[in-house]
C-alpha cells in the first residue's frame, strides 16, 4: 500500500545512503593504510575479496530504496527501517552472491584461473543488491534443495 504523497518524508531515509557511501569510500583507504598493522588472521578472509562487490551491492540496495521512494512513495512507518538498512542488505547480498559464485566456479573447475576481479561479479552484486526479494527467494530455493524442504515451514 502506498503512503500518501503529502506524508512528510523521514529525514533518516535520506541520511543513511550518504552514510553508506562514506563507509564505502573509507573502506579502501582503511584497507590500504592500516592493512600492514592489523594481524593476519583479521585480514585473511577478506584479502581476495574485491571491494567493488560491496560497492555495487550497496549501490543496488540504494537504487531499490530510491526507486521505492520515487515510484511508490513508500517512506514512512515500517518502510523507513527498510530504507535505513537497504544499502547494508545490498552489500551483504552482493557479498554472499560473490562467495556462492566463487564456490560454484571452484567446484566445477579443476584450476583456479578465473578472474576474481571480473566486472561480472560487480554486475551480479548490483542485480542482487537491487533485487533483494529475488535474492531471498533464490537463497530459499538453494537451501531447500541442499537440505531438503520442511513442509511445516513453507
Amino acid at each position: 500500500m502506498a503512503t500518501p504523497s503529502n506524508t512528510k518524508l523521514n529525514w533518516t531515509v535520506l541520511v543513511w545512503p550518504f552514510f553508506y557511501i562514506i563507509v564505502l569510500v573509507a573502506l579502501p583507504i582503511f584497507r590500504n593504510v592500516y592493512a600492514s598493522s592489523l594481524p593476519h588472521y583479521i585480514l585473511y578472509p577478506f584479502q581476495n575479496m574485491p571491494l567493488s562487490v560491496l560497492w555495487f551491492g550497496t549501490l543496488g540496495g540504494l537504487l531499490v530504496s530510491l526507486y521505492s521512494i520515487i515510484t511508490k512513495k513508500e517512506w514512512s512507518g515500517p518502510f523507513s527501517l527498510w530504507h535505513m538498512f537497504s544499502g547494508m542488505l545490498g552489500a551483504l547480498y552482493g557479498l554472499i552472491s560473490y562467495l556462492l559464485i566463487v564456490v560454484l566456479i571452484n567446484a566445477v573447475t579443476i584450476s583456479n584461473t578465473f578472474d576474481r576481479n571480473s566486472v561480472a561479479f560487480d554486475v551480479i552484486a548490483l542485480l542482487f543488491g537491487f533485487g533483494q526479494s529475488t535474492f531471498q527467494s533464490v537463497m530459499k530455493r538453494v537451501t531447500h534443495s541442499a537440505f531438503g524442504q520442511n513442509s511445516e515451514n513453507n
